[in-house]
């Protein structure tokens, strides 16, 4: 019996002992760090997780620690505020601080770096410096599990995604501002892949950008974005190999109704159109777990792996492994075994100080993950 393999979107909860010292705004050393990154790296080769990651713990969010690496951010901006909670003002009202990289409440908005002169790539040091404390937890760590068949991924935003939340406040227009990402973010991307690692691509661009910075927009101009935004990010994955590349597409893990989110369909052919073997999608959580079904309706390419989320990061609720099963297999009975990878919807832990489930039910969450996996491969065996 073979289970199907698992996997998770990127960002998982820091050790208490780590946001202890980010609360009170102490160092936290290079010798600490370590060991936190083996911990994390431990927990998930111990559980069986399949692709595995550093769970973004060197970095405060996944947007700002690839900013912080381009010259060119020098301006303030305020972060996009979701049209569902815009339209739901009695809501929006009960957030008052920072949650992530959005404005939950157009009262307390959010304050971003700005693009304020030409961008240039100058993180090679510091991406070098955070794959290569991955390299180091995982080789120490890799010896008390003899055997294992796990990979490492590593996450990284997408053109479209930089230019989400980064307002444009230098370039003439924004086709011009995202060629400008896409060939700083090439440059990543290339180191990243050079590394061996797995490169995710974080494309919240394709669809939560619908309803925050293009909420003006109609859907059909909306698609038109998206078009420039995939052309660019193809750019720049033009020497990543596809076959170590995933993308991932989902409507934003903050705590919002979601009821504007656009439909999957509507931007199905933009994503599968990624030059990207495996594809991340959320398919779990109340508003998009009905979309298994534009499977059945539209082809699936050849060349792609789906990486359904089977298990939901924003409810503290853990899915039955028999759930987890179900879903998994019903993406297998349309696409085939080995066309997919039990995953989680989003991140759990988009930013440092924006956890929505506590790192003891994340823990419990995935190893349901990998049960429902074990379960499913029961089923088709």
């Amino acid at each position: 019996m073979t289970a199907f393999k698992t996997t998770h979107v990127g960002s998982l909860p820091r050790p208490q002992e780590m946001m202890d010292k980010l609360m009170r705004k102490q160092e936290i050393t290079q010798a600490d760090l370590k060991r936190y990154l083996a911990g994390i790296v431990e927990k998930q080769l111990s559980l069986g997780i399949s692709y595995i990651n550093n769970g973004e713990l060197p970095r405060a969010d996944y947007v700002s620690a690839t900013v912080i690496r381009m010259a060119g951010f020098g301006g303030a901006g305020i972060a996009p505020l979701p049209r569902d909670l815009e339209e739901l003002p009695e809501y929006s009202r009960r957030f008052g601080g920072r949650n992530g990289l959005i404005t939950l409440n157009p009262k307390a908005p959010v304050k971003l770096p700005a693009c304020s002169e030409p961008l240039e790539y100058r993180g090679e040091a510091s991406l070098r410096e955070e794959l290569d404390l991955l390299a180091v937890a995982l080789n120490e760590v890799i010896q008390s599990h003899p055997g294992t068949e796990a990979e490492i991924f590593f996450t990284s935003p997408s053109p479209g995604t930089v230019a989400l939340f980064m307002e444009n406040q230098y370039y003439t227009s924004y086709e011009e501002y995202l060629d400008a990402i896409g060939t700083a973010l090439k440059k990543e991307y290339d180191i990243i892949s050079a590394y061996g690692f797995h490169l995710q691509v974080d494309c919240p661009d394709l669809a939560m950008g619908r309803h925050t910075r293009f909420k003006g927009l109609t859907d059909e101009q909306f698609v038109a974005i998206t078009d420039a935004n995939v052309r660019v990010l193809n750019k720049a994955l033009a020497a990543v190999d596809p076959n170590k590349c995933r993308a991932h597409i989902c409507w934003g893990n903050y705590p919002g109704t979601h009821h504007c989110d656009i439909d999957f369909k509507k931007i199905y052919s933009r994503v599968m159109s990624i030059k990207a073997r495996f594809i991340s999608l959320e398919a779990s959580n109340h508003r998009h777990a009905h979309e298994w079904q534009v499977f059945e309706e539209l082809p699936f390419p050849e060349d792609k792996v789906l990486m359904p989320g089977v298990i939901d990061t924003t409810s503290p609720i853990v899915e039955h492994p028999d759930l987890v099963a179900q879903r998994i297999s019903k993406f297998a009975k349309l696409l085939g075994r080995e066309r997919v990878i039990g995953s989680t919807d989003c991140g759990f832990a988009t930013t440092a100080s924006a956890t929505s489930v506590s790192g003891e039910v994340v823990w419990l969450k995935l190893a349901s993950l990998v049960e429902g996996a074990r379960r499913a491969g029961v089923q088709f065996e």
